[in-house]
């Protein structure tokens, strides 16, 4: 059974060594490594790589890109972004499961979360049980562990399947972890399993979780992150529109999707980005809530939530909301 690991690059070369390191010091060597970056100058000429050049930031599109080079023979395929990091018996531990378990054609591991220096993190936002994920456990799963299916670099897939679904990748901008789970339990199921074989470095791009102590940094750092999710808000709407197996997966997306649009109709009033995701006014947003309460896409205490966010932005306004939220989250 023969592997691939596809790792992408965009605008960050810090920790592109410790990445690739952690691939090439397998102890089942991968059998191709494919970097996308914007700038391979960037990259050291000794490894032997395949190389796509890709100055953009849509990530499923740099994907699609990377599986039209893989090799003929490959069979299983990794991913890695430019500062995560796979443990040595990664390849080789979930390369045997592959090869047990013909039914699987995604498999899922937890993290291992450590700072941007290295520091071993004590948080976990894992699942800490092996579980076959399908459509009809998805939904309490996923609200139990709410980011223990997160990482594209805890994502392994068999390259059939991922040529069966490389055109919908190519339309996601940024939350392929997300679209790689979906699109599995679409088609099929995916087994998580509880071993920490990826090194997830947290804080170094946009992330929920880095703590800052300036306040100007904060409103720096939640810019980016409000300009994520305006990107991420169009990767549910696509998902939501090809879904149609899936019905759990379908009323989590349009969960997701209501709180995306109340969180950045406020945010997008203060922040700027340069791509803003186009929203309904909050009156819709509030009669889309109560369909999808009535759809059970969305929990009572849901649709208490919604309907405060929205009057509250109704009376105090968006940009009060917005200063709220941001004294309360620093």
């Amino acid at each position: 059974m023969k592997s691939a690991v596809i790792i992408t690059v965009y605008k960050r070369y810090k920790y592109i060594n410790e990445a690739l390191n952690s691939v090439l010091s397998q102890t089942v060597k991968p059998d191709q490594i494919i970097i996308v970056a914007d700038n391979p100058k960037m990259l050291s000429s000794s490894i032997n790589t395949t190389v796509i050049e890709a100055d953009y930031p849509q990530l499923g599109k740099k994907i699609f890109e990377a599986i039209k080079a893989l090799g003929d023979d490959i069979d299983i395929v990794y991913f890695l972004e430019d500062d995560d990091m796979f443990h040595k018996n990664k390849i080789e531990y979930i390369n045997k499961i592959f090869e047990k378990r013909r039914d699987i054609v995604t498999i899922h591991n937890s993290r291992e979360l450590v700072d941007e220096y290295g520091n071993q993190l004590s948080s976990s936002y894992d699942i800490p049980f092996e579980v076959l994920i399908h459509r009809n456990n998805f939904r309490k799963i996923n609200q139990q562990y709410p980011l223990g299916l997160g990482n594209n670099s805890s994502y392994s897939i068999r390259r059939k399947f991922l040529e069966r679904i490389k055109e919908s990748l190519s339309n996601i901008n940024l939350a392929l972890d997300t679209t790689l789970l979906y699109l599995s339990l679409e088609h099929n199921n995916l087994l998580h399993i509880p071993e920490k074989l990826t090194i997830y470095r947290v804080g170094t791009g946009v992330s929920t979780y880095s703590k800052v102590a300036n306040y100007s940094k904060f409103l720096e750092n939640k810019n980016k992150l409000v300009c994520y999710f305006n990107r991420v808000l169009e990767d549910f709407r696509y998902l939501e529109s090809i879904l149609t197996n899936c019905k759990q997966c379908k009323k989590e997306i349009q969960r997701t999707i209501l709180f995306l649009e109340l969180y950045l109709s406020a945010e997008d009033e203060v922040f700027k980005c340069d791509y803003k995701a186009q929203l309904p006014p909050l009156n819709s947003l509030f009669f889309s809530s109560i369909k999808y309460y009535l759809y059970r896409s969305i929990s009572t205490k849901d649709l208490y939530n919604i309907t405060k966010g929205v009057l509250g932005q109704i009376i105090l306004g968006k940009k009060k909301v917005s200063e709220m939220r941001s004294k309360k989250g620093f």
